[in-house]
């Protein structure tokens, strides 16, 4: 049902209708007989001269209200099916994060640098080119984001220090931020993080390194400057 202004010739009044349009009878309602229904001001209102006694005396007061919130995880599967939308859900986190910290950002004009925030703190001549990432699917225990960027025909290239200074990478489901210099990256191909402990065993593959452990740059908000 929805309440809604409906004009009449002595000024308005509240009518209750339901979701075809219909008027409902509000002699039905709990509300109806309530000793504020001829108070306007229990529903934001004031008393116009213009509408006078008939204001009040068509006026109903909704006792409680209710929302019922969407199940996080089947919003999680809608935002994780378009990964344009992701990211930009976890560029506005970060902007967020920052700002609360103390930070000051600006982002690029257009969309042709590879960064997404350029970040300074106390010390306002050190700027700090950030690109973010953003993850939300677990991948043999851990989540995972790839430092690479995607060229105009589709190549997958890793980040350098001539792109980016930081990677910024954002486990969605827990708001869990992991802050990684692009020297410390190197030439990994992806980067696993395990926020709430490792629950599984990390062996090494036969031929092959175990891989690195990025939990140090867990928070690491410092490597943007102080504060």
């Amino acid at each position: 049902m929805e309440l809604v202004m409906e004009r009449t010739k002595n000024g308005a009044r509240w009518v209750v209708v339901d979701n075809d349009g219909k008027r409902v009878n509000t002699g039905s309602l709990d509300c109806a007989g309530s000793f504020l229904a001829n108070d306007p001001a229990t529903l934001g209102m004031t008393d116009p001269p213009e509408i006078g006694k008939a204001w009040m005396d068509h006026s109903i007061v909704i006792p409680w209200m209710a929302a019922v919130a969407e199940d996080c995880g089947e919003w999680w599967k809608r935002v994780r099916g378009n990964p344009k939308r992701s990211g930009e859900i976890s560029q506005v986190a970060f902007l967020l994060a920052a700002e609360m910290r103390g930070y000051g950002l600006a982002p690029p004009w257009g969309d042709s640098e590879q960064f997404d925030f350029v970040v300074w703190g106390r010390d306002r001549r050190q700027l700090v080119r950030v690109q973010v990432k953003a993850t939300a699917r677990l991948y043999n225990g851990g989540y995972e984001v790839q430092p690479v960027r995607t060229t105009r025909d589709g190549r997958k290239v890793r980040y350098t220090k001539k792109d980016i200074d930081v990677i910024a990478a954002h486990v969605q489901p827990l708001d869990v931020w992991y802050l990684i210099p692009i020297e410390a990256v190197g030439r990994a191909k992806s980067l696993r993080f395990y926020p709430e402990g490792e629950k599984t065993v990390v062996k090494k593959a036969r031929g092959r390194r175990a891989p690195k452990c990025w939990e140090q740059y867990k928070e690491n908000w410092a490597v943007l400057g102080e504060v």
